[in-house]
């Protein structure tokens, strides 16, 4: 079952990856990302960067939708962490079943408008999230579970 959809651009770290699997009871990360899928320096350091316990895969966008009937049967808690919101906006296209996206990180860069501390959404960034809204899916912007879950959805 998928417990949480989120868009980090760091992908695996630290305090938040152990802070949402423990909280969620994860006992799997699909990394969904095509720069890390075709990169095996970037795959061996998520691999080394996961909780001890839980399995992780590492696949391309398009990797990921033809897995996701795979996935469905899973008895497993699993959790979605997308690099950029290019290719969760490609995924949500190719699985409409995303209901809800949990916005965790996105750098701040020239151009860009900041809509929470670690939230910083340029145009092309802005327009994805707007289809994904147009999409139905509620959008929210929460580091890790304690802290305070802020709408994103009605912000863009």
């Amino acid at each position: 079952m998928i417990k949480l959809v989120r868009i980090d651009h760091r992908l695996l770290h630290g305090q938040v990856v152990f802070s949402w699997t423990k909280s969620l009871n994860i006992s799997r990360i699909i990394v969904i990302d095509d720069l890390a899928a075709k990169d095996e320096l970037k795959k061996i350091s998520l691999s080394l960067s996961k909780p001890s316990g839980v399995l992780i895969n590492i696949f391309s966008v398009n990797e990921a939708l033809s897995k996701m009937p795979k996935v469905e049967q899973l008895k497993e808690n699993v959790m979605l962490i997308f690099g950029d919101t290019k290719g969760t906006l490609k995924f949500c296209k190719g699985y409409p079943k995303i209901q809800e996206i949990n916005y965790g990180g996105i750098a701040k860069k020239e151009n860009s408008k900041q809509y929470s501390n670690a939230i910083f959404l340029n145009e092309e960034e802005l327009s994805d999230s707007k289809q994904l809204k147009k999409m139905g899916i509620n959008l929210y912007m929460q580091q890790i579970p304690t802290s305070k879950k802020e709408d994103l959805t009605s912000k863009i």
